[in-house]
Protein backbone atom coordinates (compact mmCIF):
# COMPACT_ATOMS: atom_id res chain seq x y z
CA UNK A 1 0.00 0.00 0.00
CA UNK A 2 1.91 3.37 -1.17
CA UNK A 3 0.02 6.33 0.90
CA UNK A 4 1.34 9.86 -0.10
CA UNK A 5 2.44 13.42 1.98
CA UNK A 6 -0.16 16.48 1.67
CA UNK A 7 1.27 20.07 1.85
CA UNK A 8 0.34 20.28 5.05
CA UNK A 9 2.04 17.31 5.89
CA UNK A 10 -0.97 14.91 6.76
CA UNK A 11 -0.81 11.05 5.74
CA UNK A 12 -4.09 9.51 4.74
CA UNK A 13 -4.46 6.52 6.34
CA UNK A 14 -7.28 4.66 4.36
CA UNK A 15 -10.64 3.18 5.67
CA UNK A 16 -9.88 -0.45 6.10
CA UNK A 17 -6.63 0.13 7.65
CA UNK A 18 -8.06 2.53 10.05
CA UNK A 19 -11.20 0.13 10.93
CA UNK A 20 -8.53 -2.71 12.14
CA UNK A 21 -6.61 -0.23 14.18
CA UNK A 22 -9.53 1.53 15.78
CA UNK A 23 -7.73 4.44 17.66
CA UNK A 24 -7.15 7.87 17.21
CA UNK A 25 -3.82 8.13 18.69
CA UNK A 26 -0.60 6.99 18.10
CA UNK A 27 2.89 6.84 19.67
CA UNK A 28 5.15 7.93 16.70
CA UNK A 29 9.07 6.80 16.31
CA UNK A 30 10.96 7.31 13.80
CA UNK A 31 13.87 4.19 13.33
CA UNK A 32 16.60 5.33 10.68
CA UNK A 33 14.38 6.38 7.64
CA UNK A 34 11.04 4.15 9.02
CA UNK A 35 8.05 5.84 10.68
CA UNK A 36 6.61 4.05 12.87
CA UNK A 37 3.02 4.57 14.05
CA UNK A 38 1.76 2.53 17.50
CA UNK A 39 -1.86 3.03 18.81
CA UNK A 40 -2.08 4.48 22.19
CA UNK A 41 -5.65 3.14 22.83
CA UNK A 42 -4.74 -0.49 22.73
CA UNK A 43 -1.83 -0.07 25.47
CA UNK A 44 -4.23 1.81 27.88
CA UNK A 45 -7.24 -0.82 27.02
CA UNK A 46 -5.85 -3.06 29.05
CA UNK A 47 -6.35 -1.78 32.21
CA UNK A 48 -9.74 -0.96 31.70
CA UNK A 49 -12.41 -2.09 34.25
CA UNK A 50 -8.78 -4.16 36.62
CA UNK A 51 -10.42 -1.52 39.42
CA UNK A 52 -13.55 -3.08 40.65
CA UNK A 53 -14.59 -1.26 43.27
CA UNK A 54 -18.00 -0.84 45.71
CA UNK A 55 -20.18 2.09 44.09
CA UNK A 56 -20.85 3.55 47.28
CA UNK A 57 -17.19 4.51 48.11
CA UNK A 58 -16.49 8.02 48.97
CA UNK A 59 -14.03 9.56 46.68
CA UNK A 60 -11.29 9.28 48.86
CA UNK A 61 -12.00 5.57 49.38
CA UNK A 62 -12.09 5.54 45.60
CA UNK A 63 -8.78 7.07 45.14
CA UNK A 64 -7.17 4.57 47.73
CA UNK A 65 -8.44 1.95 46.17
CA UNK A 66 -6.91 3.15 42.61
CA UNK A 67 -3.60 3.41 43.94
CA UNK A 68 -3.24 0.35 45.34
CA UNK A 69 -4.47 -1.19 41.89
CA UNK A 70 -1.95 0.48 39.81
CA UNK A 71 0.76 -0.13 42.17
CA UNK A 72 -0.31 -3.81 41.90
CA UNK A 73 -0.35 -3.54 38.23
CA UNK A 74 2.90 -1.96 37.23
CA UNK A 75 4.98 -3.94 39.99
CA UNK A 76 3.68 -7.01 37.97
CA UNK A 77 4.52 -5.66 34.63
CA UNK A 78 8.37 -4.93 36.16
Amino acid sequence: MIVSIDPQGRIYIPAEVRNKIKSKKFELTVEGDKIILKPIKKKIEKYYGIAKVDKYLTVEEIEEKAKELTIKVVRSEL
